[in-house]
Parts: C-alpha cells; structure tokens; sequence
C-alpha cells in the first residue's frame, strides 16, 4: 500500500492505525498537513497574510485583534477501517504572552482562499475545542476534534483568543515540517458484522421487558433498535440497552427542525447521550414514502438533517453516530427512486444503512430473493460514498408453501453475505406488523439467529 507522506500511516497488530507526529520539531512530522491557511486582522480588514509563516489569534487592547483559519482535506479511511479519533496539532512560534484559553471554531464554508482578508472572512461556527495553556512557554498545543472529523471529506477551523492581552501565535503550512497537522487515528480491521432487533412491545409489556424478551429467543442480542414517534426521551429512554450499541430513530417536522424549534430539547438530548456507548441515531428513517405523500420536501428533509448533525457535532461525542436510513427498495430501478434526493450529503453522516426485505410479492409466490440481488445495490452506494454499511431492518415472511426452512436458509445466506462486506450491523424486524407477521418462531428461523447472534 503506498500512501502520500502527507497520510502515512503507522500500523499496529495491537491497537488502532495512527497518524503519529514525531517527537521532534525540527523532524519530518506525519499527519495530514492543511491545504490552506492564513489569519486575518480586524483593524487592518483590507490586508492578506496567507503567505505568512505563522498564525496569529491575537488580543491586544493596542488594538491589535487576530483569528487563524486552517483548512484541511481528509482522504477515505483504508479498507474495512473508520475514523477512530482526530485532532489538530499545532507548534507555538512565540512561546511568550501565550493565551491561557484558544478556542477552535467549526467553520461550514471551505471556499475561502489564502487570500482572503478580514472584511470577506467566512463566518466562525460553533467552539468544537477548547485549549488551557498546560505551563508558560509551553512548544504545542493539541484541538480534540474527534467530534467533528469523522468521515473523509473537506473542514475548516478557525482558532480564536478570549484571553486578553495574549496571542496564540503558532507556524503555519508556510513552515514546512513545523506547519500544522490533523492526526487521524482509525479503527481496527472491521469487527464480525454484529447481530440485533427491531420490535416493540407486545400486549402489557414494558420496552425493557420486550428486549429481555429477545435476549432470551436469540441468547443475547448484540445490539438494539428503539423507535421513537416523535423526539426521544432523555436518558436512558425507552430501555438501558447495557451498553450495546443502539440504533435510534425519531422523528419531527423538517421544518420545525430547519427553524430550530427543537434546537434546546436536541442539543440537551445530544450531550446526554452515554460517552461509552455507540448510538446510530437517525432522523425520520425511510421518508421516501413521506415525501412521495407530500408530507414534507426532499430538500426541507437533508436540510433538516445538515441541521440536526451540526447539532449532535457541537457535544463532540464521537461514539454519537449520524446514520440515514433509506429503503433498500429506493435503490432498485423499478423504484423509480434516486437515493440521492434524500441524502444530506456525506459530510453530515458517519453511517448509511439500509432496511432490506424479501419482496413481498415474492413470498406471497413462494420465493426468497437472491442476497446479492437485495444487498449489492445498497453496498455499492456506500462504496462510492466511504460510509460504513448497516441493516436497520431485515425480514421476511414465511413465504407461501414454506415451513420455514426455506427463510431460514435465506436468512443464512442474507447474514453471510453481510459479513462477507463487513457491514457493522444486522437487525432482524422481528415484529408483527400490518403487512404481514415477520417474527421468528419457527424453531429453524430462530436457530439461524440464535446462531448468528453467538
């Protein structure tokens, strides 16, 4: 594997890939180096200093106030890997009147040049990382930004100073080996594909007590899905899932999302959520149906998802993970759909999952459609986009003339054809529904899972 120097990474059989800065300064240091960068003045709002070989966040009373704005481009994951945890080193070209606190800003537009100048500067975003000077004439200083890099793609910070009279003056890409660097450190070869469950209370139930109701059909499942009708609950909602990864979805209008009349109740949800526990949250899983109704528009829907991202980054929780989910259908030609009018782009997801089922035309004729013919199309979207792949929903009838053999070893080859692709998850729909009573309690059917699940 030949990796640019800007992205060589440090492989180890015992922990994570890393991208790690060497000791020296004064050495070659590893990371991705910023594709841009400058800082801008706001009593000389005229002037550029893009080719300057520092970067100031100055605030002086002379006056003399300072913002640096650094761009960087992070290139895929390598193969069946994902971003771990990120963060912004920075070498101090002064090491006097240094800031005690240097806020680093998210900043949404990354068409700003070098340069550019005080008065056309783009807008600061929300505080994604805060620095407190650990000792005077301290040499570097490191963002946390884990929260906000956490797919391949284009970001843009702004480092500011709320500390009077100081300046946090670092070197900039200007100073080659000393310049800024985005460490990225990412995951271990891809884990067995997990296995888990959608479904919902049945008759006086409890939600707690329905889960411990598929624990005790499948021998523990691995990990869970809760639905919610509208906003979820605080904390611990529904069920206390033990710590397994939950699968989250809620819903709300578009609209009332884009204008922020959820803005306090998300945020506060958001910080809640339990720092070592992975959450795939999702907003209004498959709205294709929705929008094809009129309920709500394609645009008002990734819009309201590019706001509820922005959201969940600013409690910089990496374990909070935004996932869409889409129907599986939607990326059949017959559909007629185009799974890109319902994406908010790969910028504001960490995961793309689908709901996949046997047609149910098919089992109404006695027929379980081939693995590949209902995952390859999903798969190769999330190929083309760098997301990691899970089912939401996965099911079947028992189709006409079958005893459940027949699903089961469709079930086998649904789940092994799964794991082949390293997809993270897999969630049995085991509910009753409407349309039909996809549950598994043919002794074969819960055997497949059983076995799947251990």
């Amino acid at each position: 594997m030949h990796l640019p120097q800007a992205a060589v990474l440090a492989l180890s059989m015992l922990g994570p890939l890393t991208l790690v800065p060497s000791p020296s300064a004064a050495a070659a240091r590893d990371g991705i180096a910023p594709v841009a960068d400058t800082y801008v003045v706001t009593e000389s709002p005229g002037s550029t200093y893009g080719s300057a070989t520092k970067l100031a966040a100055s605030n002086w009373s002379t006056p003399w106030h300072s913002q640096a704005y650094l761009r960087f481009s992070v290139p895929a994951p390598p193969a069946g890997r994902s971003i771990a945890s990120a963060r912004l080193e920075l070498l101090y070209q002064k090491t006097t009147q240094q800031a005690s606190v240097t806020e680093l800003h998210a900043v949404a537009d990354n068409t700003w040049p070098e340069s550019m100048t005080y008065t056309d500067r783009p807008a600061l975003g929300p505080v994604v990382a805060t620095v407190t000077l650990p000792e005077a004439g301290a040499t570097s200083l490191s963002f946390d930004v884990s929260g906000t890099v956490r797919t391949a793609g284009t970001y843009s910070f702004a480092m500011t100073n709320p500390t009077a009279q100081s300046a946090t003056v670092v070197h900039s890409r200007e100073a080659g080996d000393l310049g800024p660097r985005l460490v990225v450190t990412y995951t271990q070869q891809a884990q067995p594909t997990l296995c888990g469950a959608s479904f919902i209370q049945e008759g006086s139930e409890t939600y707690q007590q329905a889960l411990a109701r598929e624990d005790a059909l499948f021998g523990g499942l691995k990990a869970v899905r809760v639905f919610y009708g509208g906003l979820p609950q605080s904390w611990p909602g529904k069920l206390d899932a033990g710590g397994r990864p939950m699968v989250i979805s809620f819903k709300a209008s578009p609209r009332d999302i884009i204008a922020g009349t959820h803005d306090a109740a998300m945020r506060a949800w958001f910080r809640g959520a339990p720092a070592g526990q992975d959450i795939y949250w999702t907003f209004y899983h498959e709205p294709e149906d929705n929008i094809a109704k009129g309920e709500f528009s394609a645009a008002d829907y990734r819009a309201a998802w590019q706001h509820l991202t922005a959201l969940s980054r600013e409690a910089a929780n990496p374990r909070l993970r935004a996932t869409l989910i889409l129907m599986g259908w939607t990326v059949d030609p017959a559909s007629g759909r185009d799974w890109r009018d319902y994406y908010p782009g790969r910028g504001a997801l960490d995961v793309l999952a689908w709901d996949i089922y046997n047609y149910d035309s098919k089992a109404a004729k006695g027929e379980y459609l081939d693995a590949g013919f209902l995952l390859d199309a999903s798969l190769a979207v999330n190929r083309a986009e760098g997301l990691p792949y899970g089912v939401a929903e996965l099911g079947s009838h028992i189709a006409a003339g079958d005893d459940g053999t027949g699903r089961a070893a469709w079930l086998s080859r649904m789940t092994a054809h799964l794991s082949d692709n390293d997809a993270l998850w897999a969630l049995y729909f085991d509910i009753d529904w409407s349309s039909g009573d996809y549950r598994l309690r043919d002794p074969d059917g819960r055997a497949v899972w059983t076995a799947f699940c251990a």
